[in-house]
C-alpha cells in the first residue's frame, strides 16, 4: 500500500505542486531582491550625479565663464546611464509622475554629460595647441644656432643665449599674468549652466533625497501611494 502511494499518480502531482510552488517563489525572491538593487544602485547614482553637477556649478562655470582648470580636472557625472538598464524593474512600480520625474532628470543629465565632455575636449585641444607652441618656440631657439654658428660666432656664447631664451619662452608660456584662455564657445558655456540649473528641478533636495526610493530594509521598498511626500518615491504594487 505504502509503495503504491509514493507510485502512485496523487504523489506525483503533489510532487509537481511542490516543485513548482518552490520555482515561483525563487522568481519572485529573486524579482524582488533585482528591485531592490536597481532602487540602490539608481539612488546612488542621482546623487553622484547631483554632487558633480554643484561641482560644475559652483567651480566649473563662475559668473558665466568656463574655469579652466576644474572644469578640465571635473569627473564625468557618469560613465553608465544605469537608468537605460534598470528603469523596466520598476516601472508600475512607482508612479507616473515619478517616473517622467526620474525620466527627464536623466535625460537632462545627458545632455549635461555631452556638453562637459565637449568642453573638456576643447580645453584638452587647448592644452595640445599651447604645448606645441611652446616647443615650436623653444626649438626655434636650438635651430637659429646653426646659421649663427655657421657665421662665425662663438659655440659658448651661442649656448648661453639660447638657454636664456628657452627660459624666456618658458616663463612666457608658465606666467599667470600672460595667459591666452581656451575658446569655448559661448552656447556651450551657457548651454553647460542652463542644463545644470535645469537638472535641479528634476532633482529633489538633500532632505528628501532620501525618499525618492523606500528603504530598501526593514520594510517594503513600495510603500502605499498614499504615503509618497515626494515625486520619486516608490509605490507599492
Amino acid at each position: 500500500m505504502e509503495a503504491s502511494f509514493w507510485n502512485s499518480n496523487l504523489f506525483q502531482t503533489l510532487v509537481l505542486i511542490v516543485t513548482a510552488g518552490i520555482t515561483l517563489w525563487i522568481y519572485f525572491a529573486r524579482r524582488k531582491a533585482n528591485v531592490r538593487n536597481a532602487v540602490t544602485i539608481l539612488m546612488l547614482q542621482i546623487r553622484d550625479i547631483e554632487k558633480h553637477i554643484e561641482y560644475l556649478l559652483s567651480e566649473g562655470i563662475v559668473d558665466g565663464k568656463i574655469q579652466e582648470k576644474p572644469l578640465h580636472y571635473s569627473a564625468i557625472i557618469y560613465e553608465d546611464n544605469n537608468w537605460t538598464k534598470y528603469s523596466h524593474l520598476v516601472v508600475g512600480r512607482i508612479s507616473q509622475l515619478a517616473f517622467e520625474n526620474i525620466d527627464m532628470f536623466f535625460k537632462v543629465a545627458q545632455q549635461i554629460r555631452e556638453q562637459q565632455i565637449l568642453i573638456k575636449n576643447k580645453l584638452q585641444q587647448s592644452m595640445e595647441y599651447k604645448g606645441m607652441h611652446y616647443y615650436q618656440g623653444t626649438y626655434q631657439c636650438i635651430n637659429s644656432l646653426v646659421d649663427r654658428y655657421r657665421s662665425g660666432q662663438d659655440p659658448q656664447k651661442l649656448k648661453l643665449e639660447c638657454n636664456e631664451e628657452i627660459n624666456f619662452v618658458n616663463s612666457l608660456y608658465s606666467s599667470t599674468g600672460i595667459n591666452v584662455p581656451p575658446y569655448v564657445q559661448l552656447e556651450l558655456t551657457f548651454g553647460l549652466e542652463k542644463t545644470s540649473f535645469l537638472c535641479r528641478i528634476y532633482s529633489a533636495d538633500s532632505h528628501s533625497r532620501s525618499h525618492r526610493f523606500a528603504s530598501v530594509s526593514g520594510r517594503s521598498p513600495f510603500p502605499h501611494p498614499r504615503e509618497r511626500s515626494d515625486p520619486f518615491t516608490l509605490s507599492s504594487g
